[in-house]
């Protein structure tokens, strides 16, 4: 299984699309940190601007730029070249295929961000940024990580439940644009609700994350826990137990 896994991680890695995506990345990241210390609003202390830059940069665009073609590599190309199918026929269980597929997308996750706290530390020396400031940057970029590997794991309940990435891909992109968190506001909005001061949309997947990585920066160990539990458990391992559980039940379409 582990030839298996490091085979698909090369095949992705080597991606056109991924790649250039990285380097799309890299390049804005690049000539922004320049651009600041150009620009007379910032070229005073253009430390400042850094770490909100990078930050930005990394939440807005790396969940798109980067897990879409992640995603397309891991689940679209292996849907489309039956290689689930077929290792399935030859006797490895689905439950295996499943967490192999998933482990390889944490990697690539991983390797991405590696790769982009390394951008930030270069654009950091560029901006004249002490240590604190490329620290808090890194930071930010990590718990967009973590945003991603919540908002992949949701949406493997749509590529397994109905056998098409494509739609996994659809909600994966809905989750990444906040658009249900958005729309689970309105609940908020109700009466008995409002009145009580509950809002029920901290506790979706995006609101839920930032509320995690907003109680790490404030040094909240207790709401660090218990949000970093929640969101482990709840948008992580529960829908992959439960994609699980469905994959197992279903006849192969694919």
């Amino acid at each position: 299984m582990r030839n298996v896994i490091l085979t698909d991680i090369r095949r992705a890695q080597v991606k056109k699309s991924l790649i250039i995506c990285m380097i799309i990345m890299v390049g804005i990241a690049v000539i922004s940190s320049v651009g600041i210390r150009i620009l007379p609003m910032f070229s005073d202390n253009p430390s400042q601007a850094y770490g909100s830059l990078l930050s930005g940069l990394s939440s807005f665009f790396g969940p798109l730029l980067i897990g879409i073609p992640i995603f397309i590599a891991i689940y679209t190309d292996d849907f489309k070249s039956r290689s689930m199918q077929i290792a399935i026929g030859r006797g490895v269980s689905r439950p295996k295929m499943m967490l192999a597929r998933f482990l390889e997308t944490l990697i690539l996750v991983i390797e991405w961000h590696v790769i982009f706290s390394v951008v930030a530390i270069i654009c950091g020396f560029i901006d004249g940024a002490n240590g604190s400031q490329m620290l808090s940057c890194i930071g930010s970029v990590w718990g967009t990580s973590i945003k991603m590997v919540v908002f992949l794991s949701l949406s493997l309940l749509f590529v397994y439940g109905t056998q098409n990435p494509t739609t996994g891909l659809v909600f994966y992109i809905i989750f990444v644009a906040n658009v249900l968190d958005l729309v689970f506001t309105f609940i908020d909005m109700i009466p008995f609700l409002k009145d009580h001061n509950i809002e029920v949309s901290q506790f979706f997947p995006a609101s839920a994350c930032s509320n995690f990585l907003n109680a790490i920066s404030e040094g909240d160990g207790l709401h660090a826990f218990t949000w970093g539990l929640g969101v482990f458990v709840g948008y992580i391992i529960l829908p992959l137990i439960i994609s699980i559980n469905i994959f197992n039940k279903k006849e192969l379409e694919f």
